[in-house]
């Protein structure tokens, strides 16, 4: 035990912070607080309005049922496919899949084969129902007619895709290309590229507006109309 104070002198006061109360004189509540313990009395309002906050909100969902579509797929996997993988061996899953994969083949290979002019490559039009002229000689064919016609109708769209065979029929005609079928446009700038480099710049922009417009499918405004023109009779020889 810890010796006791001394006495008190007479007459004069011991100073009290010198007087050290045993534990069984303390009171808890005038104890100092520690960071802990206003931490946690301090945080609670602070939580409690963040959790009202539906942005802080991320408390995990209730379990749901299965949805319907999941419900679906677990029996037709219990009626139809355990069935099925239960008298098959893996050896008939691999002829399956290279049955499969030769069929996917097949229709990717007859797809292009379909494609306009029989050109694995050839573009399609809008339409994908016919090439873009379907003549073996562009120089038998009165573009210039149809050219009229289609301004008559204000077909813009069709009238830039008549401008820009008149393009061609003008570079076939003189030699700059050769006109085919089923040749891209992507092989006309080369071959105008080739032999025509004064031609190749102009050629490759009437290339890109027929593009946009045609298989683009891009709307065509009489004053855009008039501003391709000028390019169309640039391009041609």
């Amino acid at each position: 035990m810890p010796p006791p104070p001394p006495p008190v002198p007479d007459g004069e006061w011991m100073d009290l912070d010198q007087v050290k109360p045993s534990s069984d004189d303390i009171d808890p509540a005038d104890l100092p607080r520690s960071a802990d313990t206003l931490r946690a009395r301090a945080v609670p309002p602070v939580v409690d309005r963040y959790r009202a906050d539906p942005d802080f909100q991320y408390d995990t969902p209730e379990a749901r049922g299965p949805s319907l579509w999941d419900r679906f797929l677990r029996w037709l996997a219990e009626t139809f496919l355990g069935p099925i993988a239960e008298n098959t061996t893996w050896g008939f899953w691999q002829i399956v899949l290279v049955l499969i994969a030769v069929g996917a083949l097949g229709w990717v290979i007859a797809r292009l084969v379909s494609a306009e002019g029989g050109g694995v490559f050839n573009r399609r039009t809008a339409s994908g129902s016919a090439p873009l002229l379907d003549v073996e000689d562009i120089a038998e064919v009165d573009l210039g007619a149809r050219l009229g016609d289609a301004l008559d109708r204000g077909d813009l769209r069709q009238a830039v895709r008549l401008r820009y065979l008149l393009v061609l029929q003008a570079l076939d005609g003189a030699g700059v290309l050769t006109w085919r079928r089923d040749k891209t446009n992507r092989q006309y700038v080369t071959e105008v590229g080739a032999t025509r480099a004064d031609l190749a710049s102009p050629f490759r922009a009437v290339t890109r507006a027929f593009d946009a417009v045609w298989y683009g499918e891009r709307p065509v405004s009489p004053s855009l109309y008039g501003r391709l023109e000028t390019l169309f009779d640039q391009a041609a020889p």
